[in-house]
C-alpha cells in the first residue's frame, strides 16, 4: 500500500512538474547581422520588409534598443547580461587572439535549459571558436553554424591564403555532452545559402518539439546583413535595386517562413519572438548599387559599426508575446541588449536562475513589457569600444570621452568630453558642454556617478581576460 501510494505521488508530481513546464512560453530570438535602424520599412527603408513590419505592429517596437558596437561583444550581453568587457569578449578577436566566453559563464540558453527548455542554436555564434566554448558547450542541447565571424567565408577567396598558416573556416555542428565537428567548408558560396539553412533547421525544430510538452529556445544568428554580400538564388536580383535591398528582401523572408511555422504549430500564443540587430549598418561599398553609394540605413542616426554613435548603438528590435505583451506599442524607453537575460528569466518565472555570484548589467524590464508600467528601469547605457568607454548616454544627453568614426577609423580623445542633445540632434554634430550663454558641463555628474560605481564593481569583480578560463571571484 506505502509503494502504491508513494508511485502515486510520484505520478502527480510528475504531471505536475508537466503541466507546469507546458505554461512556459517559447522562446525565438532572431539576431541580424549589421543591421541598420532604418533598414526596415516602419523605420523608413524604401525596400519594403512586410512581414517584419507586421511582426512590429503585432507586439512592442523600440526605437531606443541599444546594443554593443560589434558583433562579438553583443552576443556575449545577449547571452550573459553583463558588459562584456567582464567577460573578455568586449571585442571581436582576430584569428590568432584568445575569444570567446569562459566556460564558467552563464548563459541564457544554460538558465532556460536548467529550468526544463529545450535549446537550439542555428546560424552564427561568434563567441567562441574553440573547443569548450562553443554553443553546445554553453547551454544548447544542439548547434550548427559557423563559429566565427562572418567574413570568415571570404578567406580562402584571398590569393595569398595558407591554409598551412590559418585553419580554413567550416561550418560545424553538436549536441550536449559531445565534441562538435566540422561539416563542410564555410566560403563565400555556402554564406550566400546560409540562412535560409538556419531559417530550415530552425523550421524543423520548432516542428519537432511542437509535438511535445517541453517549452523550447531557439536561437538563430543570421550572417545578413554582413559582408561578404550574396544571397540565395531565389533573391538574387529580385529587389531590381542592388544586393543590398535584395539582401533585406531576404531577411524579411527568413522572418516570416519562423513566424509562419509557429503559427502553424499552434504556437502563437504561447511563443515569445524576439528580434533585433548586433549592431548598427556597417555602410560598407555594396556591389549592385550605384558607384559611390553604400547599403545600410542607420535612419536619422550618426555613425554605424564600431562606433559609439547612436547610429552604431540602436539597431531594430522588436518582441511579440500575444499571452503576455500588449500588441501594437512603440516606445522610445532606453533597452538593452543586457537586459534580455534578467527580463525573460522574470518573464518565464525563473528569475531565482540569475547568477547572484557575479555583477549581473542588464535590467528586469518585464514590467515595460508587460504593460504594468511605461518607463524603463534603465536610465544609461555605458558604450564601451574595445577596452575603452567611448561614451555614455544617460536619458536623452550623451557624453563623448573619445570618438571614431567607423572599424578602421583614428580614434579621437578629448580635453573635455563632449556633450550632446540627441533627442534634439540625432546627428550629434552640436556640441554642448560650454555653449555660449549656457553649459552642459553639468551632465558631467550623473555621468560621473554611474563610471565611478562602475570602476568599483570592476574592482571588487575583476575583468575576466580574453581567453581565460574563469571559475569564480575569489
Amino acid at each position: 500500500m506505502k509503494i502504491a501510494l508513494a508511485l502515486s505521488v510520484v505520478m502527480i508530481q510528475l504531471l505536475a512538474a508537466t503541466a507546469f513546464a507546458q505554461e512556459k512560453p517559447n522562446i525565438v530570438y532572431i539576431l541580424v547581422d549589421n543591421w541598420g535602424w532604418g533598414d526596415i520599412g516602419i523605420q523608413g527603408s524604401t525596400t519594403p520588409t512586410p512581414r517584419i513590419d507586421a511582426l512590429a505592429a503585432e507586439g512592442m517596437r523600440f526605437t531606443n534598443f541599444n546594443v554593443q558596437n560589434q558583433c562579438t561583444p553583443t552576443r556575449s550581453a545577449i547571452h550573459t547580461g553583463r558588459l562584456p568587457i567582464r567577460s573578455g569578449t568586449q571585442k571581436v578577436a582576430a584569428p590568432g587572439e584568445p575569444d570567446g566566453l569562459a566556460p564558467w559563464e552563464y548563459t541564457i540558453a544554460e538558465l532556460l535549459s536548467d529550468a526544463g527548455y529545450a535549446t537550439a542554436l542555428y546560424g552564427k555564434w561568434h563567441i567562441g571558436s574553440k573547443p569548450g566554448r562553443l554553443p553546445n558547450d554553453q547551454g544548447y542541447d544542439e548547434w550548427w553554424g559557423i563559429n566565427e565571424g562572418s567574413n570568415a567565408a571570404a578567406y580562402t577567396s584571398t590569393p595569398q591564403f595558407d591554409p598551412a598558416v590559418v585553419e580554413v573556416p567550416y561550418f560545424w555542428t553538436g549536441v550536449k555532452g559531445e565534441p562538435s565537428t566540422k561539416t563542410e567548408i564555410y566560403d563565400i558560396p555556402a554564406k550566400a545559402s546560409m540562412d535560409h539553412r538556419s531559417t530550415e533547421k530552425a523550421i524543423e525544430f520548432i516542428k519537432s518539439r511542437s509535438k511535445e510538452r517541453r517549452p523550447f529556445f531557439v536561437y538563430v544568428g543570421f550572417t545578413h546583413f554582413h559582408p561578404p554580400w550574396g544571397v540565395h538564388a531565389e533573391f538574387a536580383n529580385k529587389s531590381k535595386a542592388g544586393v543590398y535591398a535584395d539582401t533585406k528582401m531576404e531577411v524579411d523572408y527568413n522572418v516570416g517562413q519562423i513566424l509562419d511555422t509557429i503559427e502553424d504549430a499552434g504556437l502563437n500564443k504561447n511563443t515569445i519572438v524576439i528580434v533585433t540587430g548586433d549592431n548598427g549598418a556597417a555602410n560598407y561599398p555594396s556591389p549592385g548599387l550605384v558607384t559611390g553609394e553604400v547599403g545600410g540605413a542607420n535612419g536619422p542616426w550618426r555613425g554605424g559599426l564600431s562606433t559609439a554613435y547612436e547610429g552604431g548603438m540602436r539597431t531594430p528590435a522588436m518582441v511579440r508575446w500575444p499571452g503576455g505583451i500588449p500588441g501594437g506599442v512603440v516606445t522610445d524607453e532606453i533597452l538593452a541588449d543586457l537586459d534580455w537575460l534578467p527580463t525573460i528569466a522574470h518573464l518565464i518565472g525563473e528569475e531565482a536562475r540569475i547568477p547572484d555570484d557575479r555583477p549581473i548589467d542588464g535590467i528586469n524590464q518585464s514590467n515595460l513589457l508587460t504593460g504594468k508600467r511605461n518607463k524603463s528601469e534603465r536610465e544609461h547605457v555605458v558604450a564601451y569600444v574595445g577596452d575603452t568607454v567611448f561614451a555614455v548616454k544617460w536619458r536623452n544627453m550623451k557624453m563623448h570621452f573619445a570618438t571614431a568614426d567607423g572599424t578602421h577609423a583614428y580614434i579621437q580623445k578629448y580635453t573635455f568630453p563632449q556633450v550632446f542633445d540627441i533627442k534634439e540632434d540625432p546627428k550629434e554634430n552640436y556640441e554642448l558642454w560650454g555653449n555660449e550663454g549656457y553649459s552642459h558641463a553639468w551632465v558631467m555628474a550623473p555621468v560621473t556617478k554611474i563610471l565611478t560605481e562602475l570602476n568599483a564593481s570592476m574592482r571588487q569583480y575583476p575583468n575576466i581576460q580574453p581567453g581565460q578560463d574563469f571559475s569564480g571571484y575569489e
